[in-house]
């Protein structure tokens, strides 16, 4: 459901109303405040009934007030329960995939959750004792883009290049390919620094960092390239989605500018390196336009999309033993 102070529940009843529509078939549940998930429907005026509501809904039960448009610890403690729940029914194998609506980092914090956001929570949620590395994955219709560090101050990001962390997010965006039905994707990797450190006279970490852990991928039979200027790679992807799959940024900002450039509508991000599927909207909460009902559940209707496309494709492996 994500903070009910935003726009996750509007996003979530519409997002019901026409997957009843379009795709009957599809079995959906629902993770959050019942109580206000109905208020939210009735205000709507949707054709959400509210009794199929109620059977598709698992009740985190309310923890409101909640402010709307406001930061609330209230909100985020209602957000974490509804994620706390869902990834549970995950690990069960009870649900098949979480796609989640936006949570506040700042209200979850303030309910006492010290969590930077979904991604770091549900690695936590999936192994508390030895959290599994996960990787943030942005896709809409044209680029596909790995993030290396997620959500950690600009100043720490150099220290945290590693050789053999960003190993790691390579095997593990080979990984993903293979799953999406790429056996062998090509995968590019930003720079680090202006011009991929052009030949070690801007920085040195491209060279002495990111080359060496690409030598090493390319020894394993993994199809990466790089580094290349993080100001003309993601252009290049775009217009050449078979030369480049998928492309490694290694910052938060660095991958995520030219991906929501391109529009908030179809982006969709994924979470890698779970022991289950998920899948979320590549927006916030939108607190500005929080129960005004006009906000669009295109990127949620992306999400739940990309979670069906991947059910599909690992059952079709396991099926066929892969």
């Amino acid at each position: 459901m994500g903070d009910p102070s935003g726009i996750g529940p509007e996003l979530c009843i519409k997002a019901v109303e026409q997957l009843r529509a379009n795709e009957p078939e599809l079995k959906l549940r629902l993770f959050g405040d019942l109580g206000h998930l109905l208020k939210i429907n009735s205000l709507l005026g949707t054709a959400v009934d509210p009794t199929m509501l109620a059977q598709i809904t698992e009740d985190t039960g309310s923890f409101g007030p909640y402010p709307v448009g406001q930061v609330s610890a209230a909100s985020g403690e209602s957000a974490y329960q509804a994620v706390t729940l869902a990834a549970q029914a995950c690990l069960s194998g009870s649900v098949r995939g979480m796609v989640t609506a936006p949570l506040n980092k700042e209200a979850l914090q303030m309910a006492g959750h010290s969590w930077p956001g979904h991604t770091e929570l549900l690695a936590h949620l999936s192994k508390p004792d030895d959290p599994p590395p996960v990787r943030m994955l942005l896709i809409n219709h044209e680029l596909r883009v790995l993030l290396h560090t997620i959500h950690i101050p600009l100043k720490d990001v150099p220290s945290r290049i590693t050789e053999r962390e960003l190993l790691e997010t390579i095997e593990i965006a080979h990984r993903f390919g293979y799953q999406y039905g790429q056996k062998s994707p090509n995968i590019a990797i930003a720079g680090l620094n202006p011009h991929a450190s052009e030949g070690g006279t801007i920085g040195d970490e491209d060279l002495t960092i990111v080359s060496p852990a690409i030598a090493i991928a390319q020894s394993r039979g993994i199809r990466v390239t790089g580094p290349w200027p993080a100001d003309t790679v993601f252009m290049r992807a775009r217009q050449n989605p078979i030369d480049i799959h998928l492309v490694i940024a290694l910052y938060h900002d660095q991958g995520l500018i030219p991906i929501k450039y391109l529009g908030l509508d179809h982006g969709v991000n994924i979470t890698l390196g779970l022991p289950f599927i998920r899948t979320s909207v590549d927006h916030g909460t939108a607190f500005d336009i929080a129960h005004q009902w006009r906000a669009s559940p295109a990127s949620l209707l992306e999400a739940i999309a990309q979670a069906q496309k991947m059910i599909q494709t690992s059952t079709h492996q396991t099926q066929h033993g892969y």
